[in-house]
């Protein structure tokens, strides 16, 4: 069986294990539910990510992605995260399935009232990946820096400043400096077993000195308590705008196991 064939059913059959194991929905003491959209909430989680990208003159890349987060600290205000890409793009005739560039994350979250709370993001993008189209061909930290502003009706405005900057790697692969500012907002359901995310973003290249702006919108549903924690599945396509964006959309559906 081939690579690609076993990485489609791995990410169904996660999906169909989480779906089978799931009951009435787990909630919190307070009556909320633990969907991982809030971002100064810290758990124990396991994500699957498939995703699909429409990339220009018809070239497609695809990924499945498996990242866990540990938090740790007398308060659980720390979190570290792995993630393991596994990605297709057939730009160079080769549409098979191989490592892509896997990261370690460190989050802090601080300054927590019931107004706002505060959260860093460090992350370590590492080249790693086993085909020169798969990866960025650039070692990358990616700082992260959220402010997250708890609303009434409990909605979540939380925009952020990211910084991705290639500190080392291949000297012939275009060096990465890429700035974005991100505003995430949070609409809560009367209907708690159901979630929604709004990403409208801008993005500037300062190798380049490219810009475009992006939307993704994530929609799901907690399904119930899994293994000591909530299952969840989302949907998000996403789209960008700008004649110097660096693709046209994308879709990614995901699989959550959080706060087990």
């Amino acid at each position: 069986m081939s690579l690609r064939n076993r990485v489609i059913r791995a990410a169904l059959a996660t999906a169909l294990i989480g779906v089978l194991a799931t009951g009435a929905t787990a909630q919190e003491g307070n009556g909320e539910i633990d969907n991982g959209t809030n971002p100064t909430r810290l758990s124990r989680s396991f994500i699957t990510n498939v995703e699909y990208v429409d990339l220009f003159d018809g070239y497609i890349s695809k990924a499945l992605k498996l990242t866990y987060s540990q938090p740790f600290g007398k308060r659980r205000d720390y979190s570290i995260q792995f993630k393991v890409p596994i990605t297709s793009v057939d730009s160079r005739g080769d549409d098979k399935f191989g490592l892509g560039d896997g990261s370690l994350q460190l989050v802090h979250v601080f300054g927590v009232t019931r107004e706002r709370g505060l959260v860093a993001k460090g992350e370590l993008i590492f080249d790693s990946a086993s085909r020169t189209e798969l990866g960025s061909g650039q070692n990358v930290f990616k700082g992260t820096f959220i402010y997250a502003k708890f609303l009434a009706n409990g909605h979540i405005f939380a925009p952020s400043w990211v910084q991705s900057i290639g500190v080392w790697g291949a000297d012939d692969q275009p060096r990465i400096n890429l700035t974005t500012l991100d505003f995430y907002y949070v609409p809560k359901f009367k209907d708690k077993r159901y979630l929604m995310t709004l990403d409208p973003s801008l993005n500037y290249d300062w190798e380049s000195e490219r810009e475009f702006a992006g939307l993704a919108v994530t929609v799901g549903r907690v399904l119930g308590p899994a293994f000591g924690g909530n299952a969840i599945v989302t949907v998000k396509p996403q789209l960008t705008f700008g004649h110097e964006r660096p693709f046209e959309w994308a879709v990614e559906a995901t699989f959550k196991l959080i706060g087990f």
